[in-house]
């Protein structure tokens, strides 16, 4: 069995591992130290070369979930992992990008090959890292991911502090994937000859408005709406990051992934997986 290194341990990690954790011998790793997986390293990647160059030391899959510095818009945790690891022993890597590389398709359907144009510096750290997964002469799968949610993951302050929702009339759409299907995805990508060396969107496949997303979790709490207000508004009200999440939209056009991976997606009705999340 083949070695799995889980690079940035974190909560995807803890699905993987307790989803999979018997079918796969899992090496986490992480700042902080955990004990989710067979084998439990705490390492800070962006800064130990010499660590890292002993890190892969037999045949194995990297499923590379840290995220980038905060500045900048060159990710130089990857690129130091990239030329410190031992190349030779990685079969693949499986990178989790996000879908805020494509930038504001103002509700278009982006598929891709659709040009990319991202609009933060964080989307920008983004797409260089996908430029050095797939210049790295290793195996590899990019999968662009939108919002994720799961059990812990959904946005209960921000419905605490009842922050004022986008008008549904004028709202948006985004993209979301529930956890556990993340992480089917993941997991499946290991294996699977149709996923090397390819780009993959991956989403529940059902595009949401934002508000309706955050009234469906109203309506499973059973608690009253917030106010609604609209754009010129919420970007006086929201903090940046969720600014930049408010002001981009697209459909993610998720036809490569159905075809690798036909009905791979178990909560396809967010209300459905809101409701697991609250279990």
């Amino acid at each position: 069995m083949n070695n799995i290194y889980i690079i940035g341990n974190g909560y995807i990690g803890d699905h993987i591992v307790n989803d999979y954790g018997q079918d796969y011998r899992f090496i986490g790793v992480c700042r902080s130290k955990k004990n989710n997986c067979k084998e439990n390293i705490s390492l800070d990647i962006s800064k130990n070369g010499g660590a890292l160059s002993e890190l892969i030391n037999r045949n194995s899959v990297i499923i590379y979930l840290a995220a980038p510095q905060s500045h900048g818009i060159t990710d130089e945790t990857l690129k130091n992992f990239l030329l410190n690891i031992n190349k030779s022993n990685v079969i693949k890597i499986i990178y989790i990008s996000t879908s805020g590389v494509y930038g504001d398709k103002n509700d278009e359907i982006v598929n891709e090959s659709s040009v990319l144009n991202p609009l933060t510096d964080r989307a920008k750290r983004r797409v260089n890292a996908e430029g050095q997964i797939q210049k790295s002469g290793v195996k590899y799968t990019v999968l662009r991911v939108p919002g994720i949610y799961g059990p812990n993951r959904l946005p209960l302050k921000r419905i605490e502090e009842r922050l004022p929702l986008i008008q549904v009339s004028m709202c948006k759409h985004t993209n979301l994937i529930h956890a556990k299907d993340l992480s089917r995805i993941i997991v499946n990508c290991i294996s699977n000859e149709q996923t090397d060396n390819i780009i993959m969107n991956v989403s529940d496949g059902t595009p949401i408005k934002t508000t309706h997303y955050y009234l469906h979790i109203y309506d499973a709490l059973k608690i009253k709406y917030p106010e609604f207000i609209n754009y010129k508004e919420a970007n006086e009200k929201y903090d940046e990051k969720r600014k930049s999440f408010i002001n981009e939209s697209r459909i993610l056009d998720v036809s490569r992934m159905n075809a690798v991976f036909p009905n791979v997606i178990r909560f396809k009705d967010v209300v459905e997986g809101i409701n697991d999340c609250l279990k």
